[in-house]
């Protein structure tokens, strides 16, 4: 059946276009030829309005997923310095029988599929027990599989069981092709849910977020993890029978001992701890009792920049979270540093007030185009419109005689064109690389027709203006508006077959409009073609034409050459003006100009990824922690009153 769907999907149009082209180039066609290519056009795209009947396989989903979270958890582990067997010792406290170590916390909640709130102090490893648990996750047909799911990004008006089918969805996209499949995984416990950040949800919408859990997720096991001072009070008496565990600050040896066998050959990191060892009660044992601080200062450490252990544990601590971007960014003697540290946190800023004024710590890189303002995207759009057009109609009107005409008709053309696709709703990244096969809708199909018309009514007034009739107007239009269709619904968005990241996601929508160019290109050459086959008694502009001096192959071979170029453009812009990667383009390059951000952008995020600045979930980045989020967005302070931090004491 599928195969079937590619063939009248695909097949059927270019068939119905290649007929047309050859057809009328030989002297037209008869009304039951022209009557049967119709019938097989409208059948294929009939057929395209047939979905496929979903995968239906709890098991296999169950299967997949599992492993897919384990790849995604040892690729974070190591990113964020959890290794699975000599990670940083963190005890746990509870009123109830559970383990004492969250390792053996893990395999607990692994074994039992129960319930439990887990609170902590800031950077205490609240989250890191959802990337253990996923480490640790062995026999899928016996355990639940965990699925951290970030509670400041639930929207209200969704229920909660929807908005965790959609979280997954789009971290898991392979997930979309098996909606009744996920809906049973979901409500059959087969997922262990791990809410992360209750903190982090006003505390306005706190009760709800508890209702919802209780009522919602009921039967089903989960860890919700919340800082201490937020897990108080009448909201939580909906829990009251849940088992509460506090992790508890990390003591000195533990952190000495970590620092020794992880970060032992780094004499920065034996600095710190000779004074762990020296003063096991003193404030730097206390600034550094929690994983993130810990982490902080071992990378800071690692950069050769001695942290400051000098002053109370809250100086110390404030002085790691203000000198950890600096630090992982020092420029190296002979590296290639392509970020300063303070282009790194200018960057850094605008990211975390762009994320803050959005009220999400999810940053998407097709989501940026919301700082731009308003007018700037359309302008963008109509000067690249104008841009292109301009100079290639005066290029092509210039073969007939016609040049200044042509600059005046390629500007209107751009000027129009670009303000029409600049008003149209950006389109969702894609997921994966195009597929000939996908389930439409009409009102896909409709929007992708008017979408098609910008493309081709300039197109149909160039051949008006040069041949004599409508009826080569008529049939370019018809040709290139088919071709047009045709290639939207071969490159239509495909969900993924495996988990996506932020870079798959923009090369697969970058491939996407890549395609649309060539595909533009192809039907530009059949109907060019076309054209220059004609181009002795057709042209309606015949005075000064150097092109009714040469043979008919020339003036064909010259037409297709013209139809590519135009074709190409006319496809490609159309395509990309909307896309998500259309639209990343104009705000790297408007952010670039104003130094907000850099143009390599991708490569910036990826680059702070791997600094460990930045983590990622899915598509999405997200900053290491919200301490690091908060510190980005702080406005600098201004020289003259930063005060010099004192030297490293060493011992």
């Amino acid at each position: 059946m599928r195969r079937l769907q590619t063939a009248l999907l695909v097949i059927l149009p270019l068939a119905f276009v290649i007929l047309a082209v050859v057809r009328l180039a030989v002297g037209g066609w008869s009304n039951v030829e022209a009557v049967i290519a119709a019938a097989a056009l409208v059948v294929a795209y009939i057929g395209t309005l047939r979905g496929t009947r979903p995968s239906d396989d709890t098991s296999d989903l169950a299967d997949r997923l599992a492993d897919e979270v384990m790849q995604a958890a040892r690729r974070e582990a190591g990113n964020r310095d959890v290794p699975h067997s000599r990670g940083i010792p963190i005890r746990c406290q509870s009123g109830h029988p559970l383990p004492a170590t969250i390792e053996e916390l893990a395999d607990h909640l692994l074994t039992t599929k129960g319930r439990v709130v887990v609170t902590g102090e800031r950077g205490s490893g609240k989250t890191t027990l959802g990337l253990l648990l996923a480490l640790r996750l062995s026999s899928v047909r016996h355990r639940p599989i965990p699925v951290t799911l970030p509670l400041s990004s639930w929207e209200p008006q969704l229920a909660l069981r929807e908005w965790v089918a959609l979280r997954l969805a789009a971290e898991y996209p392979f997930l979309r092709a098996a909606p009744l499949a996920l809906e049973r995984l979901i409500r059959g416990g087969s997922l262990l849910a791990v809410f992360d950040g209750f903190d982090e949800v006003p505390p306005a919408r706190r009760a709800e977020v508890v209702r919802a859990i209780d009522e919602d997720w009921s039967g089903s096991p989960y860890v919700l993890t919340s800082r201490v001072e937020a897990f108080t009070g009448p909201v939580t008496r909906r829990l009251a029978g849940t088992p509460v565990v506090r992790l508890l600050p990390v003591d000195a040896a533990g952190i000495a001992g970590y620092l020794e066998s992880r970060w032992g050959d780094v004499p920065e990191a034996a600095t710190l701890v000779a004074r762990l060892r020296a003063e096991p009660d003193g404030p730097l044992a206390e600034a550094l009792d929690t994983p993130l601080m810990i982490f902080l200062a071992a990378r800071i450490c690692e950069s050769g920049h001695p942290p400051r252990i000098d002053g109370t544990a809250t100086r110390i601590r404030q002085s790691l979270v203000a000198g950890f971007v600096p630090a992982v960014y020092r420029p190296e003697p002979e590296a290639d540093q392509r970020w300063t540290p303070d282009e790194a946190a200018r960057y850094l800023r605008f990211l975390a007030d762009f994320l803050r004024r959005r009220g999400t710590g999810d940053l998407a890189w097709w989501e940026l185009h919301h700082a731009v303002p308003r007018a700037v995207l359309p302008a963008f759009q109509t000067v690249l419109g104008m841009a292109i057009f301009g100079p290639l109609c005066a290029a092509e009107f210039a073969l007939f005689g016609l040049g200044q005409v042509g600059w005046w008709f390629g500007l209107a053309v751009g000027l129009a064109g670009g303000f029409a696709v600049s008003l149209a709703r950006q389109h969702y990244p894609r997921e994966a690389r195009p597929k000939l096969r996908k389930t439409l809708t009409r009102r896909y199909l409709l929007r992708r027709l008017g979408q098609g018309l910008v493309c081709v009514v300039p197109g149909m007034v160039i051949v008006l203006v040069l041949y004599d009739g409508v009826t080569f107007a008529l049939t370019e239009g018809a040709v290139f508006l088919l071709g047009f269709l045709a290639a939207s619904l071969a490159l239509a968005p495909a969900n993924a077959d495996k988990a996506g990241t932020p870079d798959g996601f923009l090369r697969n929508d970058r491939a996407a409009v890549l395609l649309a160019f060539t595909a533009g290109g192809l039907v530009g050459l059949a109907v060019g073609a076309y054209l220059g086959w004609w181009m002795e008694s057709g042209l309606r502009v015949r005075d000064h034409v150097l092109l009714l001096t040469l043979d008919r192959w020339q003036q064909t071979l010259i037409g297709a050459a013209g139809g590519v170029v135009l074709g190409a453009a006319g496809f490609g812009v159309t395509m990309m003006a909307p896309s998500a990667w259309g639209r990343f383009i104009n705000v790297r390059i408007w952010y670039a100009s104003r130094r907000a951000l850099p143009l390599r952008l991708m490569a910036f995020l990826h680059d702070a990824y791997e600094r460990g600045v930045l983590r990622r979930t899915g598509p999405y980045y997200q900053f290491r922690h919200e301490l690091l989020q908060d510190q980005a967005a702080a406005e600098p302070a201004p020289p003259e009153s930063a005060a010099p931090a004192p030297p490293a004491t060493k011992l």
